[in-house]
């Protein structure tokens, strides 16, 4: 695989306002509010177990 890199040589930034999407396509999530950061982790447990409840607020939909 001579001139190939490994999928790990790259970074991606989407940003997005759908949610599933955002699950189904990267590896970590943030989550931002009026230009703050607000959290940051592993996008599987980003949405399983956010650390902040305005996280699992937008998450769940309850804002947004």
């Amino acid at each position: 695989m001579s001139g190939c890199r490994a999928r790990s040589d790259y970074t991606v930034v989407l940003v997005t306002h759908n949610m599933q999407q955002a699950a189904r396509v990267s590896d970590f999530t943030a989550f931002m509010y009026l230009g703050e950061l607000v959290e940051f982790d592993r996008t599987n447990k980003m949405f399983t177990a956010p650390q902040d409840g305005r996280t699992q607020d937008y998450i769940t939909g309850r804002f947004g």
